[in-house]
């Protein structure tokens, strides 16, 4: 990550989540995903395709401790889950010791560095899903912006800011997601590949921006900004914007205020509506029903 040049063009940068803030189609996507899974993975077909739906969607969407976090760990989430919890013999040994080995040696999960334990058969196949659903997320063409994010923050901002997406999506995804909807001036796309949200916040706090901005409508998206302000340095403004599920339009409306009031240097004015903003969110992100399907 340190070695990433970052070079403002403007005192503020704004960074947002992909699914659920640039575009409404997690829960298409996550059909997509949990499908596929359940074919290239016959261990989970041990359970109903009820059952083992709202396992995945307590992994990835409510579980405390995978909701917003990479594929792959998700995934081997997911066989642990089901082996503790429904009794199933499904832990995909092969892919946790992949896990394990590099998060012990500091290296990000993804696909291209799971690709020295392709090998095992547990990590193979978690590689061929992970590329089918590429190919086949990318099939979502007919899907647009998500409502407001393109009034309120994408064309209020573009020639006052600079823009970054910070998703655990890969990153040639979303970027032809959102080529595909005429956004070109998105400065840097950090995905699965590069970065942890954490780690893009922090390195854009400390590139020489005055301002930085996280909009996202998970939990994962507000304890990343939390970390990363625990990081930034003194005189640097760093704020969460939140997203909420289901009042999207309208958050973005509210996000703008934020944005607006903190470039005029109202900055306790900013941190005012933040923190309004973050104790409505409490309960309705994406990641804090975290006990719903158990």
């Amino acid at each position: 990550m340190s070695k990433i040049d970052i070079r403002p063009e403007h005192p503020s940068a704004i960074a947002l989540d992909f699914d659920g803030v640039c575009k409404l189609f997690t829960e298409h996507k996550h059909q997509i995903m949990s499908t596929l899974l359940f074919l290239h993975f016959p261990e989970f077909q041990q359970l109903s395709l009820e059952e083992y739906r709202k396992c995945y969607g307590y992994i990835n969407f409510c579980s405390k401790d995978y909701a917003g976090k990479a594929r792959f760990l998700c995934i081997n989430g997911l066989a642990d889950f089901i082996e503790t919890e429904k009794s199933c013999k499904c832990k995909l040994s092969g892919l946790d010791h992949a896990i394990k080995k590099l998060t012990a040696d500091g290296i990000k999960i993804n696909a291209a560095s799971l690709k020295r334990f392709s090998d095992d058969n547990d990590v193979r196949r978690a590689l061929e899903w992970s590329c089918e659903v590429d190919s086949k997320v990318g099939k979502l063409t007919g899907i647009g912006l998500t409502p407001g994010v393109k009034e309120y923050i994408l064309d209020a901002f573009n020639d006052k800011a600079d823009f970054y997406l910070v998703s655990t999506a890969t990153e040639s995804s979303i970027r032809a997601s959102m080529e595909q909807e005429d956004i070109f001036f998105i400065k840097r796309y950090f995905g699965q590949e590069t970065t942890t949200k954490t780690e893009a916040l922090t390195l854009l706090s400390h590139s020489g921006y005055k301002h930085v901005f996280m909009l996202g409508d998970s939990v994962e998206d507000s304890r990343a900004s939390r970390a990363a302000f625990e990081q930034k340095p003194e005189g640097v403004n760093l704020f969460f914007v939140p997203v909420i599920p289901g009042d999207e339009k309208h958050s973005f409306e509210e996000g703008s205020k934020i944005i607006t009031e903190a470039m005029l240097g109202n900055i306790s004015e900013a941190t005012r509506i933040s923190n309004n903003r973050a104790d409505e969110f409490i309960g309705k992100e994406v990641g804090s029903q975290w006990g719903k399907y158990k």
